[in-house]
C-alpha cells in the first residue's frame, strides 16, 4: 500500500513544510474538531443545538467604518431578553499579512500550505439567473470583472449561478485570473441565462395593453366588456402567482443547498446575492403575531432554511442587479405595442407607474429584512455593483465573534431572538438576529439513520484547503487515455466500477507532515494509529466522476515512529477518470483527532506540467 518516493525528491519536499517539522501549526489552520472547539473556546462553528451559540458582529460608526478595538466588556448579548454570558471572544479585522516563505514546487508538485496568510471570512458570488432580467446579468457581470481587475488581496472568493439549479461556477479561491475566467467561460453556465418564470417588463406592459384594449372596446362602457377585462387580468395574475410560486420553491432549495455546502467551512461566510427581483423574504418576520404569514406552503421550507443558514453561518447581502431602476414606463423595451385611446394611455401610465412603485417598495422590503435579519446588508438604487462587492467582501470580513451557552437549553425546536448591543457610543451593528433551537426528537430521528463519513464533508468540490495537516502532492498521469470497457484483467482504478472511457489513470503520491500527529503509544513503546485518505476527481459541474478511499495504518516501534518525524508519512493513490474530468481533490484525516487536510488541483495544471516537461530542453 505505502509506495515511498524517492530520497531525493523527499528531501527536495521537505523544505516545503517548515511549519509543520517545527511542530507548529500552519498560521491559515482553522478547521477545528468539535471536541478541540470545546476544550480551547477558539469557537467558529455555530451550534443550532442551544449547546454554543455563535454570534458575529459587524461594527460601524456614523461613517459607515468599522470600528475596531472593542474589547469584550463592551457587548451585552441577550436571548429573547435574557442577558447571556459571553464565553468566548474574538475581533477578526481582516488585515493583510505578508507572504509566507514557502518555496516555489516544481512541476508535477501542490502543496496545501498558503504563501499568504488568508482571510478568515469567505465571499461568495451569487449571480441569479432565476430571479433577474437578462440585461441586468450581463451588466452583473461586468461589474464582476471590474471588480477582479484590482481585488484585495487574499480575500477567498467562490462563484455560484442560480438559474433551473444551483451551479458551483468557481470553488473558493483569492486568485483574480482564475475567478475572471470562471466568469467568461459561458460553457460552465455563468453566462446569461433568460428565466422562463420571470415575466419582462415588455410582458407585463403588453399583458395590461391587452386588458386595457378590451376593457376600452365598448366606448359605452358596456358590463360584458368590463366582464372578460376583468377575466383576461384574472388569468394573467393566476399565472403570475404560480410562476413566484415555482420560483420561490426553486430558490429555497437553492439556499438549502448553499447552506449545506457552506456548513462544513468554518467561520463567517458573506454571500453577495446578486438578483433583480426577491421573491420570499426567506427569513421570519418578528415584527408579526404569525411570524410567516402570507408564505403558506413554504412555511416549514423557510423555516428549515433559516435555522440551516444560521448553522452555516451565512450573511447574506442583497444587491439590486438593476442598479438605479427607471420606471417601465420610460423602457424603450416595454412601451405599448399597439395604439391606445387617450383616457386608456393615461390609466396605464399611471396603474404602471403606481405597480413599479409598490413592486420596487416591496422589493427592497425584502432585500433590508433578509440583510437585517443574517447580519447583512442590502445594497440597492445604486450603478456601482462592483463597489457594493467590495464592501460585502471589506466589511464582511472585519467583525467579532461572540459566543455564548443559553440559559434555556431546551431542544424544543423553537425560535430564539438574539439582541446585541455596544454599550458607551453610537455605533450600528449587523448580526443574525436569532436561531431555531435543536428539536431533540427530530435529531434523534436523523442520528438513528446517518452514517456519516468524516472526511467526506472536507471533499467537497471547491472547498477552501484544509491545512490543519499539511500536504505536498506530486499528481503525474501514469498512462496513456485507454480504451473503454477495459477487460478483468485491467479493471479501472477507483471505486466507482461502472466508469467508462477513454480513461486516464492518475497517481497521487501524498507526503504526510508527521510532526502533531497523535499515534497512541503502548506500554512496550510502539505506536498506533490510522489516517483516512480519500481521492476524488469531479467534472465542471462539480460532480464525482471516480474515487477511491483507503485507510493507512500507522503501527511502528520508537525507531520507526522518530524516523517518520523526519521524513513524513507518503503513500499512494491511484484513480482512473473520463476526459471531462476537471479536477483531483485530496484528503487525508487523521482519525485520533480529526485533523484534515486537503487539496483540489485543477488537472489544467497537470496538463501544463506534462506540455512542459515534454519540451525539449
Amino acid at each position: 500500500m505505502l509506495n515511498p518516493i524517492s530520497r531525493m525528491s523527499f528531501a527536495l519536499l521537505l523544505c516545503c513544510l517548515p511549519a509543520a517539522l517545527s511542530g507548529q501549526a500552519p498560521e491559515q489552520a482553522q478547521t477545528t474538531a468539535p471536541s478541540q472547539a470545546a476544550d480551547s473556546g477558539a469557537l467558529t462553528v455555530f451550534k443550532a443545538n442551544a449547546q454554543t451559540v455563535v454570534v458575529n458582529v459587524v461594527v460601524t460608526g456614523k461613517d459607515g467604518k468599522p470600528v475596531h478595538g472593542l474589547d469584550k466588556d463592551r457587548f451585552v448579548v441577550e436571548e429573547d431578553a435574557k442577558k447571556q454570558a459571553i464565553t468566548s471572544f474574538e475581533e477578526h479585522t481582516g488585515a493583510t499579512a505578508e507572504p509566507e516563505n514557502v518555496p516555489r514546487l516544481p512541476p508535477f508538485f501542490f502543496t496545501n500550505l498558503p504563501r499568504v496568510k488568508l482571510d478568515d471570512a469567505l465571499t461568495v458570488l451569487l449571480l441569479d439567473s432565476l430571479n433577474t432580467q437578462i440585461q441586468d446579468q450581463a451588466t452583473v457581470r461586468e461589474e464582476m470583472k471590474r471588480y477582479l481587475q484590482n481585488p484585495v488581496p487574499n480575500r477567498r472568493i467562490a462563484i455560484f449561478t442560480l438559474g433551473s439549479r444551483l451551479r458551483l461556477i468557481q470553488g473558493f479561491t483569492d486568485d483574480p485570473k482564475v475567478l475572471a475566467a470562471a466568469l467568461s467561460t459561458l460553457k460552465n453556465g455563468s453566462g446569461p441565462e433568460h428565466s422562463d418564470l420571470l415575466p419582462t417588463r415588455a410582458d407585463t406592459t403588453l399583458t395590461q395593453t391587452a386588458v386595457n384594449q378590451i376593457a376600452s372596446s365598448d366606448p359605452n362602457g358596456g358590463a360584458t366588456a368590463a366582464a372578460s377585462a376583468a377575466a383576461l387580468q384574472q388569468f394573467f395574475s393566476e399565472q403570475v402567482t404560480s410562476q413566484t410560486g415555482l420560483r420561490i420553491a426553486m430558490t429555497i432549495d437553492a439556499f438549502q443547498q448553499l447552506a449545506r455546502y457552506l456548513g462544513g467551512i468554518p467561520g463567517r461566510k458573506n454571500v453577495a446575492w446578486f438578483s433583480s427581483s426577491f421573491p420570499l423574504t426567506i427569513f421570519p418576520d418578528q415584527g408579526l403575531q404569525n411570524s410567516f404569514a402570507g408564505l403558506n406552503d413554504f412555511q416549514e421550507k423557510v423555516r428549515k432554511t433559516d435555522a440551516m443558514l444560521a448553522a452555516a453561518q451565512v450573511a447574506i447581502y442583497p444587491i439590486a442587479a438593476e442598479g438605479n431602476a427607471t420606471d417601465s414606463l420610460y423602457d424603450v423595451e416595454s412601451q405599448a405595442q399597439a395604439s391606445l385611446t387617450a383616457q386608456t394611455a393615461q390609466q396605464q401610465q399611471t396603474g404602471s407607474l403606481k405597480s413599479d412603485s409598490q413592486q420596487r417598495v416591496g422589493n427592497h422590503t425584502s432585500m433590508e429584512v433578509i440583510a437585517d435579519d443574517t447580519g447583512g446588508k442590502a445594497t440597492y438604487n445604486s450603478n456601482g455593483l462592483a463597489e457594493a462587492l467590495a464592501n460585502v467582501a471589506q466589511s464582511g470580513s472585519e467583525y467579532y465573534s461572540l459566543s455564548y451557552t443559553p440559559i434555556n437549553s431546551a431542544e424544543d425546536g423553537q425560535y430564539r431572538h438574539v439582541e446585541v448591543k455596544v454599550t458607551g457610543g453610537k455605533v450600528k451593528l449587523a448580526y443574525r438576529r436569532g436561531y431555531y433551537a435543536a428539536d431533540a426528537k427530530v435529531e434523534k430521528a436523523e442520528s438513528a439513520h446517518a452514517n456519516v463519513d468524516p472526511l467526506a464533508i472536507f471533499m467537497r468540490p471547491g472547498f477552501p484547503d484544509a491545512t490543519e495537516v499539511p500536504l505536498v502532492l506530486r499528481v503525474r498521469p501514469e498512462t496513456a487515455p485507454a480504451t473503454s470497457p477495459r477487460t478483468e484483467s485491467t479493471k479501472p482504478a477507483g471505486d466507482k466500477h461502472d466508469i467508462h472511457g477513454p480513461l486516464t489513470r492518475y497517481a497521487v503520491d501524498v507526503i504526510v507532515a508527521a510532526r502533531g500527529l497523535q499515534l497512541a503509544e503502548s506500554p512496550d513503546h510502539t505506536r498506533h494509529g490510522k489516517i483516512m485518505a480519500a481521492l476524488v476527481a469531479y467534472d465542471d459541474d462539480g460532480h464525482p466522476l471516480n474515487w477511491v478511499e483507503l485507510e493507512v495504518p500507522l503501527d511502528m516501534d520508537a525507531k520507526r515512529f522518530a524516523s517518520i518525524q523526519e521524513t513524513g508519512i507518503n503513500f499512494r493513490l491511484e484513480l482512473d477518470v473520463p476526459k471531462d474530468a476537471a479536477s483531483l481533490r485530496t484528503g487525508v484525516l487523521e482519525t485520533t483527532t480529526g485533523r484534515t487536510g486537503t487539496l483540489e488541483v485543477p488537472l489544467s495544471e497537470v496538463a501544463s506540467a506534462v506540455k512542459t516537461a515534454s519540451q525539449p530542453k
